[in-house]
């Protein structure tokens, strides 16, 4: 059979140029599956209730008469430096986690407070992070990692260098293989008793601006997850500049590495 002038001229450039487009597939880069979960700034008091609950039933978890405690709304939660992030089903619209961010654009952190930080971690933004609590059950792992995704990102946007935080065991050990590296000589940690239960903490720092580097470099399995995919789910940029974190937004304008690593999914323990 003839085939007709078009069909020819088109079998011929994909001969001559079938390299070149093939490349041009398989760079494009094609969005992340839907979450069961979508994950947003919280900007209403409901909001903020549906955090309160989590986080208090996943410290009590741990230590029952501190989660009692944190039954009720904290003064960071609402602080004009602060934000909190909400995790919620698209099923049935329960949280199902959360995490708290303070920004210094207002003054210095705890952390920043709490102990003499080294030279370089001075004179940036920083976002020091607590509360994280997640719903005990199967997709646990994927809410930490979603929420830390929506954190590293929005230090991205806001400019925010530096990412700080403070864990007890074993929830230090999932903020390493994340790439967070100690601020206090090895072995030594902080006591924080007002707000952790009473117990030893290690404080740890991540750098927003080489992580993307360092995780390629290293084949980190979570790259592609944080990095390549995006996830329409993590609502951050859109909710950020709605309601209560449209002062937030416009204040940020103001103001070992290498080795085995476990499977993306196996990153963050619950």
């Amino acid at each position: 059979m003839l085939r007709s002038r078009e069909d020819r001229t088109q079998r011929t450039g994909e001969a001559k140029h079938g390299a070149r487009q093939v490349d041009v597939v398989d760079q494009y880069i094609r969005p992340g599956d839907p979450l069961p979960f979508r994950i947003r700034v919280v900007r209403t008091d409901d909001q903020l209730s549906k955090a309160i609950k989590v986080r208090a039933d996943a410290y009590g978890r741990h230590t029952p008469g501190f989660g009692d405690a944190l039954r009720v709304i904290e003064a960071d939660d609402v602080g004009r430096g602060s934000l909190v992030m909400l995790a919620e089903s698209k099923v049935t619209g329960e949280a199902v986690g959360t995490l708290r961010i303070h920004t210094n654009f207002q003054g210095p952190t705890y952390l920043e407070r709490a102990i003499t930080l080294p030279a370089f971690l001075k004179g940036a933004g920083i976002a020091y992070v607590t509360r994280l609590a997640v719903v005990k059950g199967p997709n646990g792992s994927s809410v930490k990692l979603a929420l830390f995704k929506a954190l590293y990102r929005y230090c991205l946007a806001t400019q925010i260098s530096w990412i700080l935080a403070v864990a007890r065991e074993p929830v230090d050990r999932d903020l390493v293989r994340l790439g967070f590296l100690d601020i206090l000589p090895s072995g030594m940690k902080l006591r924080r008793p007002e707000d952790f239960g009473d117990v030893d903490v290690r404080p740890l720092f991540f750098s927003v601006l080489e992580a993307e580097r360092e995780w390629r470099e290293a084949r980190h399995p979570l790259y592609d997850f944080m990095v390549r995919k995006a996830h329409p789910d993590i609502e951050i940029f859109t909710s950020v500049s709605s309601s209560w974190a449209n002062p937030r937004q416009s204040r940020a304008y103001r103001s070992a590495r290498e080795g085995n690593w476990p499977e993306a999914a196996q990153i963050m323990a619950v």
